[in-house]
C-alpha cells in the first residue's frame, strides 16, 4: 500500500471561501469537518470530493488533480473517490439489493451474479438487518444510511467522502454506523466527513477541520481542538455541551 496522500488539497479555497486549506490525508485516515451551521463545511467537502471546482487552490483526489480531467478520468474517479450526500442516494423504484448492486454493473466490476454475491457478503460485513426485497421508502433511516454507504462501497474506493453520516434520530443507530465507519478506515479507505455529532468526534480519534468565521482551522485530534482558547471555537463547544470541564 502506498504511502503518498490520498487527497491533497493545496491553498485551497472553496466556494465562498475566506481563507486557503492546506491538507493532505492518508489511507485508513478520518478527517471530521465541524463548524456553526452556515460555515461553509458542506462547500468545503464538495470541494474537496471533487463536486465543485475550488474558488483557488487545488485538489489532488486519489492522485489526480481534480481541475485537469477528461470525462474517461472523472468516470474512474468516481470508483476510487465515494461520495455520499446528507440525503441518502438510492433508487425508489428498485429494493434494498438492486440499490447496492447497480452502480457495480454500471461500472462492470463482474457479473450479475458476482455482483449480487459481493453486495450480499459487504451488507453482511456492514450489520444489515432488513429485508433487502424492499422499496427505500418501506426501510428506516438507519438502513437507508447503510444501502447509501454500501453503494459506494461496492466498488472498493480508496477515499469516502460523506455529509452528515449520523442524521440518525436513536443512539444506536448513529453508533453502529460510526463503529461501520470505523471498519472502513481499517480496510484502508481514507474517511473525510461533515458531521456536527461531536461525541463521535471526540470518540474517533480523527483529525479534525473547523469552520469558522475566518476560515478553516486543523486540528490533530480532539485534545488539541478542545484545548484551543479561542472564543469561537469556546462558544461552538460549549453550545454542544462540551464546556472546559468535560473535553478531554
Amino acid at each position: 500500500m502506498s504511502d503518498a496522500p490520498i487527497l491533497v488539497a493545496r491553498a485551497m479555497v472553496a466556494r465562498g471561501g475566506r481563507s486557503p486549506l492546506e491538507l493532505a490525508v492518508a489511507r485508513g485516515e478520518m478527517v471530521c469537518i465541524v463548524g456553526p451551521k452556515g460555515s461553509g463545511k458542506t462547500s468545503l467537502l464538495d470541494a474537496l470530493g471533487g463536486l465543485e471546482a475550488p474558488h483557488s487552490g487545488s485538489v489532488d483526489l486519489a492522485g489526480r488533480r481534480t481541475d485537469a480531467l477528461d470525462s474517461k478520468a472523472w468516470l474512474d474517479l468516481r470508483r476510487r473517490a465515494a461520495f455520499v450526500i446528507a440525503e441518502a442516494p438510492l433508487l425508489s423504484v428498485v429494493d434494498a439489493l438492486v440499490n447496492v448492486t447497480l452502480p457495480a454493473i454500471y461500472h462492470s466490476i463482474g457479473t450479475p451474479t458476482e455482483v449480487r454475491e459481493q453486495a450480499l457478503a459487504l451488507l453482511e460485513r456492514l450489520g444489515w438487518r432488513g429485508d433487502l426485497t424492499l422499496l427505500p421508502a418501506f426501510l428506516d433511516e438507519h438502513q437507508q444510511r447503510l444501502l447509501a454507504l454500501a453503494r459506494c462501497l461496492i466498488l472498493k474506493p480508496v477515499v469516502l467522502l460523506i455529509d452528515e453520516p449520523f442524521r440518525i434520530s436513536d443512539v444506536s443507530g448513529w453508533r453502529h454506523f460510526g463503529s461501520v465507519l470505523s471498519g472502513v478506515r481499517s480496510d484502508g479507505v481514507a474517511v473525510v466527513m461533515v458531521t456536527h455529532n461531536l461525541a463521535f468526534v471526540r470518540e474517533a480519534q480523527a483529525r479534525i477541520v473547523f469552520c469558522g468565521v475566518e476560515g478553516p482551522r486543523c486540528f490533530v485530534d480532539w485534545r488539541e481542538f478542545s484545548h484551543d482558547p479561542s472564543p469561537e471555537v469556546e462558544g461552538f463547544l460549549a453550545e454542544f455541551g462540551f464546556h472546559a470541564a468535560t473535553v478531554l
